[in-house]
């Protein structure tokens, strides 16, 4: 008889830890990045009475005869189903898409996590909100490496950048194919255009150079040619010849020009520009032009004022330059097997025996999944079903209970039975 109080009690045990786990959830529905857990369970052994056989002569096979003795839980996983994503605005908060997580760091051990809230402390450094770093790569130059050590990243809102002298620069646009060969007259003819280009010295400074375009008689096998020269401090400071082809595209191989070259007024060293006009056409625009500096790679000192994250992690600085700058990349982790990861505090984990090595790379990269800045991943837990195991619970514990009681009245009534 008191096998029936043994199986009963195992069963108010295990619907009592399925209620711990219920209650957990529920707790948690509001939880960034929380992923539920659900309860599993299964028999314990039973107790034979008599062993099967097999059949034999005139007899048949018998099955066993057995009675179970309880159930147990046979685990407790936790379900990583993607959860909701909402959007937050805030530059540093981040949610995956995919079955990565972030790797968050205290300088001695690093844990893992699917709740993306993160904020920039004093330092600079890119922190969860108990204060644990984000794992990434911090940019050299502006170059990111991530097949290197990961470590903290910093942004260090308030940097300076050091001026850069300008030594390229792209122009683009339409000179008029209708234009006739350029007279200097009185009256003049012909097309003649000027355009204008900013360019830096190594300490910040800018100037504007003019340089004018004028349509000249092309040399032999050319279609057509215009003479260029930039104009700086009243001097000629750079010239040359651009040349188009029949088609109106230009011809790279008839072109010819001299690095403009400025010597600076103030402190600054002098400096060579050279021109690309590779972008350049020459169609007929009825007297219309267009040609334009597209790009420079010169630039003022400025400051790192903002930055943005993107769906590779990608932390991109904005300097009040209008230059824009990596400064680090986010990390992240898969694990082979992610329900083997140990649970600790604060919604991270802890790689275990049975979940596998961190596999870090980029976002984006293999199973990882992608980022989605600006947004946060809510708890997936589902609280109608959590409801529905919440009776199920108490109905299994009350009918656990009822076989308890049932087994008390029946005790008491054989231990009646002596008087």
């Amino acid at each position: 008889m008191s096998i029936a109080l043994f199986t009963a009690v195992s069963g108010l045990n295990n619907f009592q830890g399925m209620l711990d786990v219920v209650a957990d959830n529920i707790s948690n529905m509001n939880t960034t990045g929380f992923k539920a857990s659900r309860v599993n369970f299964q028999s314990l052994m039973s107790e034979t009475h008599l062993p099967a056989t097999a059949p034999r002569g005139d007899m048949g096979g018998r099955n066993p005869i057995q009675t179970g003795l309880g159930s147990t839980i046979g685990s407790i996983d936790r379900v990583f189903r993607q959860g909701a994503l909402e959007q937050t605005g805030s530059n540093t908060d981040l949610a995956i898409t995919g079955d990565g997580f972030f790797i968050v760091g205290d300088g001695s051990i690093n844990t893992y996590t699917r709740n993306g809230h993160f904020t920039v402390d004093t330092a600079g450094d890119l922190v969860d909100s108990q204060g644990h770093y984000v794992q990434g790569w911090q940019a050299v130059d502006g170059v990111v490496d991530p097949d290197g050590q990961i470590g903290k990243v910093n942004i260090p809102l308030g940097e300076q950048m050091i001026a850069k002298v300008t030594e390229n620069v792209k122009m683009a646009g339409n000179l008029d194919a209708s234009s006739g060969v350029y007279s200097a007259g009185p009256p003049a003819t012909g097309g003649q255009y000027t355009t204008e280009m900013t360019v830096y010295d190594d300490i910040g400074g800018a100037y504007k150079v003019p340089v004018t375009f004028t349509r000249v008689t092309p040399g032999a096998g050319v279609a057509a040619a215009w003479d260029w020269t930039a104009d700086f401090g009243g001097s000629t400071v750079g010239s040359g010849t651009v040349a188009f082809d029949a088609n109106g595209l230009y011809d790279p191989t008839n072109s010819t020009g001299t690095p403009v070259t400025l010597t600076p007024t103030n402190s600054a060293n002098p400096f060579s520009v050279d021109l690309d006009f590779g972008g350049m056409t020459q169609f007929v625009t009825n007297g219309e032009y267009s040609v334009l500096p597209t790009s420079q790679d010169g630039f003022p000192a400025g400051t790192l004022l903002s930055f943005d994250i993107d769906q590779q992690g990608v932390i991109t600085g904005r300097f009040t330059n209008g230059q824009l700058r990596a400064i680090g990349q986010v990390g992240m982790a898969f694990f082979a097997n992610p329900k083997g990861l140990q649970g600790s505090d604060g919604g991270r984990f802890l790689e275990s025996a049975n979940s596998g090595v961190a596999q870090i790379g980029v976002p984006g990269s293999g199973p990882r999944g992608s980022l989605n800045p600006g947004s946060l991943e809510m708890s997936n837990v589902d609280l109608t079903g959590e409801f529905s195991k919440m009776i199920l619970a108490q109905r299994a514990f009350q009918a656990n209970s009822k076989v308890v009681t049932t087994m008390d009245e029946i005790l008491n009534e054989v231990n009646n039975l002596k008087r």
